[in-house]
């Protein structure tokens, strides 16, 4: 999606993914679900000073023909959200 950032990772089974700063994706999850997709937000995996505009995509656990869909998805929400910074 745009203005995000993430890292290719080399094992495990998520994409961590940052968000445009300004972008809470606690808030942003119920709008990724309604279109179509899901997301693990990233604030509870800090221990302190928790980003929250970070979240974990998973890439195992979804059939590989739904994750270009669920990443347009993401990139609607997230151009929307942008739109009303």
């Amino acid at each position: 999606p745009p203005g995000c950032h993430w890292v290719r990772p080399t094992g495990g089974m998520f994409f961590w993914l940052e968000l445009p700063a300004g972008l809470d994706a606690m808030a942003l999850l119920p709008q990724a679900v309604a279109a179509g997709m899901a997301f693990v937000p990233g604030e509870p995996f800090f221990a302190e000073a928790p980003r929250r505009n970070s979240l974990r995509l998973s890439f195992v656990t979804v059939p590989a023909a739904q994750i270009e869909p669920g990443v347009a998805a993401l990139a609607h929400v997230l151009r929307a959200a942008e739109a009303r910074l």
